[in-house]
């Protein structure tokens, strides 16, 4: 039974999909997070243990290995990292690997028993229309343990090795490129004020105040949490958070000064001779940890929270003794365990979650697992076009891409057009091509076209799912783009891989809205999972079975063994195996396994491994949740009662339970950390299963903004006559400003909402409330549209010209901004969503868009383009230098200083009180 909760417990912390950030233990080879938990299962099926929920050894196993065997599709050169946000509740390393002395053969092997445990809390979703703090029982909390982690000596070792910066006891650390200077390229870290104290006993960043480039040091007093107070700068020097700008005083080496002019109102400063606070786990401990060789628990230690996707250590060493050798071991195999657990109070959770995920609202985006059910049937391909575009007896001019054409995908939305005397234009309906013939736009000639979108639902045939299969929406987006469309509705399809119901497996499209077959469920239904108690099963009659059926058992115990055989195979966790394992794929040529002598599917660690390549199935494993003793608690007498079976590795045996003994840390913990389970009997979740569930990419209800926004569009956001000026009302909105905020919305979603790792809804804020203001067509009222600056060609020749009729000012800033022709100015006057000026900055956003906006600049009018420059542009900085994140963060809201990012400070009252409006609408509809 799990400690019961006491008065003094911590709050929980909320904690789901909206507000838990999940990862995956590993990048993917490449560096990239992975949206594919089958990513991550077929890693793990390279490996040569580790299996769960059934291990080599034939016990339950509550956990997955990584090692050598999974570095070929992961990287897992940076370490282990935190799979969701919590605390680090007890860890322990080693100062150099304990070494375990075969003393039967005289042979040698080194293990590590460091590892992290972390403590998360998730929190139901409140129930429709409650008021008030939730009941304790919807908040679960579960545990991450990452065990065999790099011992001191190994960092020693390797210079190159990154080290985790949550590490106690030390106070000196090298800075890491993790931040870069606002305005500039420079990799560091930023300094910032004292962080400021939160909820549940954590503290948000500070305001920027300096950086440090990467690979400066420093020495540390104060903690709070994260983030460490800066003692003392050992090497590299303090500079301006912004690039170019002042830091305090002219000499680097001392700490704040505060500037005697009136630059001091233009900086956040510490107090003088304050150096500010560092995010300590974004940089890199380098001195030795405190203590080292113990398990470490609260309240030993201050509370350490961590964030999804933090360093927790580097993999260690764990040989076997295959891997033993006859001289004092050296390093040759890494392994790291990595299990979810949590304790009796599981099931009684599940059950309300689900029962709260069937009072959710149906949303789509609340409801991010789509579900393809057995039966279901999918699109197999795009049918025959119908048209053909520009033949003889009717030449066309060009393909344009329509306003609502996809930016990305197989096919694109065109309006064809002809030429008529000096004119060129709409010719017939917008058609569909595909987007890979994008080279002929410019001249069609022949080009197979379709009248519709080519993917449609009552197509649906083939092929026909066999297998209940759940695929996340974050896998779903994260899919290369030719395996993603959009059609002119808006509804988004997809191309997946499904096992057939006449067995094998092929691909086709699904969409996401009223396709037969499928639904879409919330990750609070915990669709899939099941609890599996494996209890019942007895190491010795689980060890008896594994001799049997792996061939290692000899005629005479093959007999003696099959009680102990029948009993775990007729265990509820065996059964729910079998029904995944008898459908395994048979390879081609080669005929089905023989069944066991009952007649049924023998089920091995080995079939499971075989399973992990086979997405349904690995799925189906991954969906297990084991409940069973962990095997780093218990009673030693489980162990113990094996050796017996051992025959002539008794020896070995006896020397191998010194190591499982030394393994164990489970008695160390319980007690001292509030509400960790007594027992170790718990329930055992797979940690990508669970990470796949939750993981998300948070979307927009586009349509809810829209009416939200329409009914405060006249008097709540209204308009001001002049700068400062008092704000006058406006007509309703009118159905083309509508239409573009429709498509502008459904740009961003797809270019930043969609997309974002982790969205920030104050950037799409400050989106808006830009283009409301500067893509404002005053003559026709139209709002949110792509439009050219209304000015005069001899307005625009003086303002932004090179010619006489400009200032001396004018004339040098054009030159800078390679205005250097005479109708420069008027040829490159703003245009777009955020009114993009001069030749240099058309010239810097034609690669991003695709187009030559140098040759042609009112291709910066087409939608694509414009919603591209403005969502590219304040996200990266290729306005001003400044970008959204320099402004905007989680801990802050600068939503004046953010006009820097277009045009300095100009108007910039208005854009901020726009974008706290839009804010309060978009937080309503995510």
């Amino acid at each position: 039974m799990s400690n019961p909760s006491t008065p003094h417990q911590e709050p929980a912390q909320p904690a789901g999909p909206a507000s838990l950030k999940w990862c995956y233990p590993f990048p993917d080879r490449n560096g990239k997070e992975i949206t594919d938990p089958q990513d991550v299962y077929s890693a793990l099926a390279r490996m040569e243990d580790g299996f769960f929920p059934l291990g080599v050894n034939g016990f339950p196993h509550g956990g997955v290995h990584f090692g050598e065997g999974s570095t070929s599709l992961l990287d897992q050169s940076g370490g282990a990292r935190s799979i969701a946000n919590g605390e680090i509740v007890a860890y322990r390393i080693d100062e150099a690997y304990p070494q375990l002395h075969f003393t039967q053969n005289g042979r040698w092997a080194m293990y590590s028993t460091g590892f992290v445990l972390m403590r998360h809390r998730m929190t139901l979703p409140p129930a429709p229309g409650s008021t008030g703090p939730q009941p304790s029982d919807e908040t679960l909390t579960f545990y991450s343990l990452y065990m065999h982690l790099a011992d001191w000596a190994t960092y020693l070792s390797n210079d190159t090795l990154k080290r985790p910066g949550w590490w106690l006891g030390v106070e000196a650390y090298r800075i890491q490129g993790k931040d870069q200077q606002n305005g500039g390229g420079s990799q560091g870290a930023l300094v910032r004020t004292a962080p400021k104290a939160g909820s549940h006993g954590r503290f948000t960043a500070g305001e920027p105040v300096g950086f440090l480039p990467e690979a400066s040091e420093v020495t540390i007093g104060e903690r709070r949490g994260e983030w460490g107070h800066i003692k003392e700068i050992r090497a590299g020097g303090m500079l301006s958070p912004t690039s170019g700008a002042l830091f305090g005083s002219d000499d680097l080496s001392a700490p704040w000064v505060r500037p005697d002019d009136d630059r001091a109102e233009l900086a956040t400063l510490t107090t003088e001779g304050d150096w500010g606070w560092i995010n300590l786990h974004d940089n890199e401990c380098l001195t030795e940890p405190n203590p080292l060789g113990t398990t470490v628990t609260r309240p030993q230690m201050e509370r350490i929270p961590v964030s999804a996707g933090t360093l927790l250590g580097q993999i260690g060493e764990y040989h076997d003794y295959e891997r033993s050798t006859p001289l004092p071991p050296v390093a040759k195999r890494q392994l790291l365990h990595l299990e979810v657990f949590a304790g009796n109070e599981f099931k009684a959770f599940l059950e309300k979650s689900r029962a709260r995920a069937a009072q959710l609202p149906a949303d789509q985006y609340q409801r991010t697992m789509l579900l393809i059910q057995p039966g279901a049937k999918l699109v197999k391909e795009a049918f025959a076009p119908n048209l053909k575009l520009g033949d003889a007896s009717h030449p066309l001019a060009e393909l344009k891409p329509t306003a609502d054409s996809p930016g990305d995908g197989p096919w694109v939305k065109v309006q064809p057009m002809r030429k008529e005397d000096i004119f060129t234009l709409p010719d017939g309906a917008p058609v569909w091509v595909e987007r890979k013939q994008a080279d002929q736009f410019k001249s069609p000639s022949n080009l197979p076209a379709w009248s519709v979108f080519p993917l449609q639902v009552k197509f649906a045939a083939t092929p026909v799912d066999g297998q209940a299969l759940a695929f996340p929406r974050a896998h779903l987006d994260g899919q290369k783009a030719e395996s993603r469309a959009v059609d002119d509705k808006g509804t988004h399809w997809w191309r997946v891989l499904i096992g057939k119901a006449e067995g094998g497996s092929d691909w086709g499209w699904v969409c996401e809205k009223a396709h037969p077959g499928t639904v879409w469920e919330s990750p609070w239904a915990w669709p899939g999972f099941e609890i599996v108690d494996a209890t019942c099963i007895q190491l010795t009659d689980a060890f008896r079975r594994n001799l049997s059926v792996t061939g290692s058992a000899d005629w005479k115990e093959q007999k003696e063994f099959e009680p102990s055989t029948q009993v775990v195979n007729g265990s509820e966790l065996l059964k729910r195996l079998e029904q995944t394992v008898s459908r395994l794929p048979v390879p081609y040529g080669h005929k089905k396994p023989e069944p066991g002598p009952d007649g049924r599917d023998v089920v091995t660690a080995r079939k499971l491994q075989q399973a992990l390549n086979t997405r349904w199935l690995a799925s189906e494993l991954g969906h297990v949740i084991l409940q069973s003793e962990s095997e780093w608690g218990g009673n030693m007498t489980r162990w113990e009662a094996i050796s017996p079976l051992m025959r002539n590795a008794r020896e070995n045996w006896t020397c191998e339970l010194q190591r499982i003994k030394k393994l164990q840390w489970w008695d160390e913990v319980k007690g001292k950390v509030e509400g960790f389970p007594a027992s170790p009997v718990v329930h055992h979740i797979h940690p990508v299963a669970l990470v796949g569930n939750f993981a998300h990419k948070q979307h927009i209800d586009i349509e809810k903004f829209i009416a939200l926004y329409k009914a405060a569009h006249s008097n709540d956001f209204g308009w001001y006559d002049k700068e400062h000026g008092p704000k006058s009302s406006l007509p309703p909105l009118s159905e083309q400003s509508e239409a573009n905020l429709r498509t502008l919305m459904t740009w961003i979603d797809e270019l930043y909402i969609s997309t974002a790792e982790n969205l920030n809804i104050g950037y799409v804020a400050y989106m808006l409330a830009t283009a409301r203001v500067e893509s404002y067509d005053f003559h026709k009222g139209i709002f949110f549209g792509p439009v050219s600056e209304g000015i005069s060609y001899a307005d625009a020749e003086a303002n932004y010209g090179c010619g006489a009729t400009a200032s001396k000012a004018h004339k040098d800033r054009a030159i800078v901004n390679e205005n250097t022709e005479i109708g420069d100015g008027y040829k490159y006057r703003g245009r777009g969503l955020v009114q993009i000026t001069f030749k240099k900055r058309y010239r810097v956003f034609s690669p991003i868009t695709g187009s030559d906006l140098v040759k042609n600049p009112d291709d910066a009018l087409v939608w694509s383009h414009a919603v591209n420059i403005m969502v590219h542009g304040m996200l990266n900085g290729k306005f001003s230098g400044f970008k959204l994140s320099d402004f905007i963060s989680d801990s802050q809201r600068d939503y004046l200083g953010a006009r820097r990012i277009i045009n300095g400070t100009d108007k910039n009252d208005i854009f901020a009180e726009y974008a706290k409006k839009f804010e309060a609408l978009l937080k309503e509809c995510s």
